[in-house]
């Protein structure tokens, strides 16, 4: 099952991250050592290789985690790699926008 958790500056080095988001996306801000496995195309439709790219990108031992902009697409991507790979993921709670709201306070 996935889980939503809540991000900051503090938990951010536990995780391997992946951003899901298309890359005209990142010109609004990115995590730091995020890693872009865009789970739509610029259409709008879904990238079929997502589970292979994001495969090649995963790297280390650290919990996986999922941002995008407000959560639902990463939602489906830790559910798309949890059903695929059977790996456990987290998806950041809010995404981007949460995260930036929470650096504005």
């Amino acid at each position: 099952m996935v889980q939503n958790i809540n991000i900051n500056k503090a938990n951010l080095d536990e995780f391997e991250i992946f951003d899901v988001r298309c890359p005209f996306e990142w010109k609004e801000g990115v995590l730091e050592n995020a890693k872009l496995v865009c789970l739509y195309d610029d259409r709008g439709f879904l990238n079929e290789n997502f589970i292979n790219e994001f495969k090649e990108k995963l790297e280390n031992n650290k919990k996986i985690a999922f941002v995008c902009k407000a959560g639902q697409r990463s939602f489906t991507a830790a559910k798309m790699v949890e059903e695929n790979l059977n790996l456990d993921s987290v998806n950041l709670d809010g995404g981007m926008s949460s995260y930036k709201g929470k650096l504005k306070k």
